[in-house]
């Protein structure tokens, strides 16, 4: 079928649909007309039955390709036609010069029909003049460099001449490549020079040279002629050698560059434009088959910038293309499609998708990595586009070049270039610097300033965009005239200029600059129920606050924001006023945003309550200390909950690079609201009488004084159950260490709770005596004594105790616990008969097992004490005897006579006389005249 159809998007584009020409299309613009190969293209005439390729022009017009006239014959007796690929290559010289298409597995036969027959696939091209026609004695199908040569796969049998060409840009010379000699390493490389057939042979060993060619000046020299071949199997990662010619017309290598990866066909293609415009040909190669898993790269190519002909130094850039893309199979340069004045490239990936071409555009710094445009087969409803590539020429006439690109169907692509606007544009803005202050503030041109401006110290960005407005006229005109493309603009600069207005900056020193100091320190904590002051959560012994969840409601987070010179001798540093201070309070799903308490601060709240952002200060003064309570609400709290979170973000427009985020954390434990409490009824007790043993008793009041022992828990939370499982505990001291009866209990009782047993109840009146009435409170007697008293505690080991274990099930409110239980009074009797008083200690606590490693139980044990007092009676039984009172005091009187008696014997009781010699002298010395006042008037005046 045949197919012609005009698109739009961004460039025109027009698809040429030629009849009967295979599965693979060559492309190449000449003469406003577009010459497509056709390698798989049936034959004509003698050649019906095979497949020899076609060449075809077509024009960019709406018509019919039509076939070029160029092999129709073959003779069989020394020649094969059949597969032979004529259009793999089409190359021309330009307007007004020559074309060349190549047949690159063209067979050469000889010893027809014998058992020897050869087949050597040589190669052969044919050059064409500008009408396509052979008008002088280079035009024909005679180039073939490799007949009459020695044949076979080790010399030039395997010729393959064509499978790359290209002209040189001085018009002098044809390139061909044949990459199947000597065993496909490729070692001739053959020039034509007018008439003359100037080749010469390269010995580059391992290298499958000719692959890909091409040749410009400035590579190796500004002035002269450089070739450039690509060998993609050398030393398994491919090479392209850069050659020139000498005086005796011999390729010489310059310079090797080598591939990176094994078994990328580094060189598969190539191509050479300046893409910087710094007078030097840069290079650009292609590696369809460049790997890389982890990235998902499939396919590279590979830019090198010319380092003024120092190649040793060149560092390749490498632009990447998709998982198995073949991204780089094809590389062209494609003009300055901009008129930029830096040429640009093109790269086919035929296998990325429906196949896509990428358009780089060149630029000072070499090449811009990112495609400026991406040519897609799926818009043109082409597949494997991208398959071979045609630039560099304008054929529509508006001084841009256009692309025409190839595809492995039976369709090829033009894209023409649209005209491209350049704008020069500068922005200027008066004043540079707006004083707020000035409430008289307006430019020249009337733009006035708001008030209440909120940011004060970051600038007013200003956007200025410009565009190319489409008439109404051209829209009309455009369907009609398809050749008058409408301009864009260019892709670099942008279309958009941006400038900034600035403030006059206060309370920002003499630099204008402000450097504030912002810090930010919390406390978690609570609020009273009546005052709602502020009450810091306790903490552990890691100094983290420790938030017990019983029936507490909310949390407060206590929040400190401080703006203070970091050197108070040096407080120009930093300290300034900190503009447009706002801090985020992000909470997690456990917590949410419930009220403010303290200082004026507005803070807007999401929704959900998860966020919070409070304006602190627009600026927050210098010295300026900021304090607020935020009240979170715990209702997301689950018993999972282990810790609280609250991630805080302050935040400025001044300058304070160290002004990091802070989370504030605290601990989290379950506080179970269960009370324990405990009493007895009396809560004294007094023992006397005659010891009883254990066989002569038959009724519970013949051990001893009864007692009711009352334990009462209380529940004002939920249920325990969704903790785990609770029980009541309670140690009862029954016996002595010596096993002698203690304390002994006959009933239990629960109310509150039904259905609940206390375990062991074998323990309960285990001799089965007769039951009592309960104990009577109306005739207690009250003792108090200040003489020795005997604890009796399990805990201190002087009673043994047994376990009573109720289980606490789901309940609200308080279940009571009442143990009925007898003081023995035989072992009191015996084993207390001196003591004034015995205290008697039955200890309780509650304990769960659960999960819940953070579960906390507080008021969760108590004591109960009796105090038990012997009778004044046998106390008296146990008092001193009367004679032992008697030998006390007569052995005292006895014991003093003797001492005294002693002591008069030593002269203790005996007076010591005064001797009245010594006495009247000793007053002697002491009196003596006093002078009178004349005797110290005259004294005085001598003196």
């Amino acid at each position: 079928s045949r197919r012609i159809a005009c698109l739009y998007d961004f460039v025109f584009f027009k698809l040429l649909t030629v009849s009967d020409v295979g599965t693979t299309f060559k492309v190449l613009v000449f003469l406003c007309r577009i010459l497509v190969g056709a390698p798989q293209s049936r034959g004509t005439g003698t050649l019906w039955n095979s497949r020899p390729g076609a060449l075809y022009r077509c024009p960019v017009t709406p018509e019919k390709c039509e076939r070029v006239d160029i092999d129709g014959h073959v003779n069989l007796e020394r020649e094969s036609k059949d597969n032979q690929w004529l259009g793999v290559t089409v190359k021309s010289q330009g307007i007004g010069g020559k074309v060349v298409t190549c047949a690159h597995l063209y067979e050469l036969r000889q010893h027809v029909n014998q058992t020897f027959e050869t087949r050597d696939p040589i190669g052969r091209c044919y050059v064409l003049s500008e009408d396509l026609t052979e008008r002088d004695d280079l035009d024909g199908g005679e180039w073939k460099f490799c007949e009459g040569r020695s044949q076979g796969h080790e010399q030039f049998g395997f010729c393959q001449q064509g499978l790359s060409a290209s002209f040189t840009p001085d018009k002098n010379y044809i390139l061909f490549g044949a990459p199947g000699t000597y065993n496909w390493k490729g070692n001739e490389i053959c020039f034509w020079y007018k008439i003359v057939c100037l080749f010469s042979f390269v010995n580059l060993s391992l290298l499958i040279t000719g692959f890909s060619v091409d040749s410009a000046r400035g590579i190796m020299s500004k002035s002269e002629l450089t070739f450039v071949a690509g060998a993609p199997r050398a030393k398994h990662t491919g090479a392209v050698v850069l050659l020139r010619k000498d005086n005796v017309y011999r390729l010489m290598p310059d310079h090797i560059l080598w591939g990176e990866e094994l078994a990328s066909s580094f060189g598969y293609s190539v191509a050479v434009a300046d893409l910087n415009s710094d007078g030097w040909t840069d290079l650009v190669v292609g590696a369809p088959n460049f790997f890389d898993r982890k990235a998902e790269i499939g396919g590279a190519v590979y830019v090198y910038l010319n380092p003024a002909s120092h190649w040793e130094k060149a560092r390749p850039i490498r632009l990447n293309g998709t998982y198995d893309s073949m991204f780089g199979m094809t590389v062209s340069s494609a003009g300055d499609l901009d008129q930029d004045g830096y040429e640009d490239i093109a790269v086919g990936a035929p296998f990325d998708g429906d196949g896509k071409v990428f358009i780089f555009r060149g630029s000072s710094s070499g090449i811009d990595t990112k495609p400026s445009q991406v040519l897609d087969g799926l818009n043109a409803g082409v597949k494997r586009l991208g398959y071979s590539i045609s630039g560099g020429l304008d054929v529509d006439g508006n001084f841009y070049p256009d692309l025409a690109i190839g595809s492995l169907s039976d369709q090829v692509v033009l894209y023409r270039s649209r005209p491209v606007v350049h704008v020069i544009r500068d922005i200027s803005v008066e004043p540079q610097y707006i004083d707020l202050t000035q409430h008289s503030c307006q430019g020249q041109d009337g733009v006035w300033s708001e008030e209440n401006i909120q940011d004060k110290l970051r600038p007013v960005s200003l956007a200025i965009t410009h565009t190319i407005r489409r008439s109404r006229h051209h829209h009309q005109m455009g369907h009609k005239h398809h050749n008058q493309l409408s301009p864009v603009l260019s892709l670099s600069p942008s279309n958009t200029l941006y400038s900034e207005v600035n403030f006059v900056r206060e309370g920002c020193g003499e630099d204008k600059i402000c450097q504030s100091n912002l810090q930010l320190s919390y406390q978690f904590g609570t609020k009273a129920p009546i005052s709602n002051a502020f009450i810091p959560l306790p903490r552990d012994e890691s100094d983290v606050p420790v938030f017990s969840l019983s029936d507490q409601r909310s949390v407060v987070l206590e929040v400190t924001v401080t703006n203070m010179p970091s050197d108070p001798e040096n407080p120009q540093e930093d300290g300034d006023d900190a503009h447009a201070t706002q801090l985020l309070v992000s909470l997690p799903n456990t917590l949410s945003y419930s009220g403010l308490m303290g200082q004026q601060v507005l803070c807007e709240v999401n929704q959900n309550g998860s966020q919070a952002l409070c304006e602190l200060g627009n600026p927050l003064k210098r010295e300026a200390t900021v304090k607020f309570y935020l009240v979170l609400s715990t209702s997301g709290i689950t018993i999972e909950t282990t810790s609280l979170s609250v991630h805080l973000a302050l935040s400025t427009i001044s300058e304070q690079p160290a002004l990091a985020p802070v989370t504030a954390y605290a601990r989290m434990v379950i506080e179970l609201p269960l009370v324990l409490s405990g009493l007895a009824r009396p809560h004294q007790l007094f023992f006397s009488g005659a010891v009883r043993g254990e066989s002569g008793m038959t009724a519970l009041q013949d051990i001893g004084s009864a007692v009711d022992y009352e334990f009462i828990v209380s529940n004002t939370g939920q249920s325990l159950q969704t903790f785990g499982s609770a029980s009541l505990n309670i140690l009862w001291p029954y016996e002595l260490i010596n096993r002698k009866w203690l304390l002994y209990p006959s009933a239990l009782q629960v109310d509150g709770q039904p259905h609940t047993h206390c375990e062991p109840q074998s323990a309960l009146n285990p001799l089965r005596l007769a039951l009592d009435q309960p104990p009577q409170t109306e005739n207690l007697k009250v003792h108090t004594s200040t003489h020795q008293m005997k604890p009796l505690d399990c805990l201190l080991g002087s009673a043994r105790c047994l376990l009573f274990q109720c289980p606490l099930l789901s309940f609200s409110g308080s279940i009571h616990f009442r143990i009925r239980a007898h003081m023995w009074n035989s072992t009191f009797i015996e084993e207390f008969p001196s003591v004034s008083a015995v205290e008697l200690l039955v200890r309780a606590n509650i304990t769960i097992k659960s999960n819940i490693r953070h579960l906390v139980l507080k008021d969760a044990a108590t004591q109960v004490s009796v105090m038990i007092y012997p009778e004044h009676g046998l106390s008296d039984q146990h008092s001193i005897p009367w004679w032992i009172i008697l030998i006390a005091v007569l052995a005292g009187i006895i014991v003093l006579a003797l001492l005294v008696c002693l002591l008069w014997k030593c002269g203790f009781f005996k007076r010591t006389e005064r001797q009245p010699q010594y006495e009247t002298e000793y007053y002697r010395a002491q009196l003596q005249l006093q002078p009178s006042d004349v005797e110290r008037k005259q004294a005085t005046e001598l003196h």
